[in-house]
């Protein structure tokens, strides 16, 4: 794998933590999270994907916090050691 590219940078980031779409663009600068980690699973990198419940900003009728439902990505644990 190429050094500095957003497949290198996002597995070097993934040894260590998992990541949603905001953080690879807070974190990383990449704004497509979900063709890179494609691009990852293609050449053979065990991915675990997870939907994990987020508080949204906004709120229900009765003041109630609304969440939703993003996408959070890790390596396998085999991959990690």
């Amino acid at each position: 794998m190429k050094q500095n590219t957003h497949k290198s940078r996002l597995y070097n980031y993934l040894q260590s933590n998992s990541i949603t779409s905001k953080d690879a663009f807070i974190h990383l600068g990449n704004a497509d999270l979900q063709g890179t980690i494609r691009d990852l699973k293609e050449m053979g990198i065990g991915i675990v994907t997870k939907d994990i419940k987020v508080p949204t900003r906004y709120s229900k009728k009765d003041g109630s916090t609304k969440y939703a439902y993003v996408r959070e990505y890790s390596l396998k644990d085999s991959l990690k050691d």
